[in-house]
């Protein structure tokens, strides 16, 4: 059987002055459909920049990545984007909600961007509120929200599309130490519910553990830390 994620030699380098940075170096990494696994490291290993190329949000030197056998390093342009769009669910440190807009309005915008019918996008941006706890805070704006209801409301955003990967880079880095530990529950359980495939990154061990799988991003490589709980 196929793996769901199969990271195949990726490695990726920037340019500092005259100096070459190998931030990724021959990365390998298989997932099969259903797994979450933790990625941890030490700040500045690039885990960040491992997230970004598996959600093709940015290119790699070398190396193939495939989502359930798409190779997302050959999509560009609009192709890539409908990809993103459509499997992908994406959490981040610091939410990127739009602060003009409502708590409900910032859920349905994926589903507005495939052209749903804008009754449909308003229900299941409710349903996906509803199941993240914020059930009468839809009409709130970011900015009237703390920062765990945000986090609240970029998890069921990323959510909305019904996507087959979520991918977090550092989703509770932000929090106090009780909102981090509800917001990871609260990724654990749609993890299950909602039979994703889920890679995590963060730089809380305790929370990794959680997790059925842990690598560490050590020298440009991702190495075994634990295998299952």
């Amino acid at each position: 059987m196929s793996k769901f994620l199969k990271i195949q030699g990726i490695s990726k380098s920037f340019r500092s002055g005259n100096e070459k940075l190998h931030i990724l170096v021959d990365l390998a990494l298989d997932l099969e459909r259903g797994q979450m696994v933790a990625v941890t490291g030490a700040s500045g290993s690039g885990k960040s920049t491992f997230l970004h190329l598996v959600g093709g949000m940015d290119r790699a030197d070398a190396g193939r990545i495939l989502v359930e056998g798409v190779d997302v390093t050959r999509l560009a342009g609009k192709e890539l984007a409908e990809f993103r769009n459509r499997k992908i669910g994406f959490i981040f440190q610091f939410h990127h909600l739009l602060p003009e807009f409502s708590a409900l309005e910032n859920v349905m915008f994926p589903l507005l961007l495939r052209r749903t019918p804008f009754p449909q996008a308003r229900q299941k941006a409710q349903e996906l509120l509803d199941e993240v706890g914020l059930a009468d805070r839809g009409h709130h704006k970011p900015g009237q929200l703390s920062g765990g209801e945000q986090q609240r409301v970029a998890v069921a955003r990323a959510l909305v599309g019904r996507p087959s990967l979520l991918l977090g880079d550092e989703p509770t880095g932000n929090l106090d130490e009780h909102t981090s530990e509800a917001i990871f529950q609260l990724l654990l359980e749609v993890h299950r519910t909602h039979r994703l495939t889920s890679i995590i990154v963060t730089h809380n061990p305790r929370l990794a553990a959680l997790c059925e799988l842990e690598k560490r991003l050590q020298e440009g490589k991702l190495v075994n830390v634990t295998s299952g709980n």
